[in-house]
């Protein structure tokens, strides 16, 4: 196992194919290898710029420099040069990284279907049961077992039935509000994601949003009508957890469901989650796709 602490540069980083690039969220998806790495074993470099600080303004406009681009009466377009300290960007290692890693980070094609109930109970729940268990969320366990991230946690609410504990997400730099991306991850261990979701569960679902939230504005500042609170489905990870956002974090996310309209929808109809139709985006080459398109699902062929 690599001793993350020690890795000081990218400079025997070797590139071996750039599986992501986007404009919109400047963000790079890069595979490759580290040269004195004797198990040959690849590496996923994920790269992002770094959001403006409003607080370093001023200071960014010191020894700057303009590279003029395009002019046109009071119009003008240039490239600016600042010193490196302006100039960071977000670096996230998976290494050992394993072909569902680099998956997951690779553009693909994306489809919209309709999962009924009975297609979640034949086909994407013995999916999940098989392959997005164990190893897949042994990262979950340990940040609940405190194993890792413990530094981490912002909040931790220790009942077995109703508790979480609520962290940063890797994906925020902890200093841009408007960014602001928390996780709670709830320590009960079986329910798997909004689909198991029932009337015994909204304890759980109401306290993550009253104290996720509350433990947000003590910490950082950002009162709850400034929260987007929600749960993706399908998610990331299939082990319940919650995400909150702030109102002004810009998403291109379909899946999400507002955690105050799942509290409501399960008072008014306590099995709703198993007896609604959901719609979902998913990636095209996955295994879980090509399970539902030799399933004949609609919009999968």
């Amino acid at each position: 196992e690599m001793d993350h602490t020690a890795l000081k540069t990218l400079e025997g980083f070797q590139v071996e194919k750039v599986i992501a690039s986007t404009a919109n969220r400047k963000f790079a998806a890069v595979v490759g290898r580290f040269q004195d790495d004797l198990s040959d074993g690849k590496a996923l470099v994920l790269l992002e710029r770094k959001p403006f600080d409003p607080e370093r303004m001023q200071a960014m406009t010191v020894d700057s420099k303009l590279l003029l681009d395009f002019t046109n009466a009071e119009y003008a377009i240039y490239n600016l040069q600042t010193t490196q300290e302006y100039s960071e960007i977000k670096c996230d290692l998976i290494y050992p990284a394993t072909e569902k890693h680099i998956a997951k980070y690779t553009e693909a094609d994306y489809r919209m279907i309709v999962e009924t109930p009975d297609l979640y109970k034949q086909v994407t729940l013995p999916y999940v049961l098989r392959e997005e268990l164990g190893d897949r969320i042994q990262w979950v366990y340990n940040i609940l077992e405190k194993r890792k991230e413990a530094e981490r946690i912002i909040f931790e609410d220790p009942d077995p039935s109703t508790g979480f504990i609520l962290l940063p997400d890797m994906k925020w730099d902890q200093s841009t509000m408007v960014n602001l991306y928390c996780l709670a991850i709830a320590n009960r261990r079986d329910i798997l994601s909004m689909r198991s979701l029932g009337s015994e569960h909204v304890p759980l679902l109401q306290n993550l949003l009253d104290k996720g939230s509350a433990a947000i504005a003590s910490r950082y500042g950002v009162p709850r009508e400034k929260l987007r609170v929600y749960l993706h489905y399908q998610p990331t990870f299939y082990h319940l957890h919650v995400h909150y956002t702030h109102v002004q974090f810009e998403t291109t996310n379909t899946d999400v469901h507002m955690l105050q309209a799942v509290i409501d929808n399960i008072l008014l109809v306590p099995d709703y989650y198993q007896r609604v139709p959901l719609q979902l985006k998913i990636r095209t080459g996955l295994p879980l796709f090509e399970e539902l398109k030799a399933a004949g699902v609609p919009g999968t062929a």
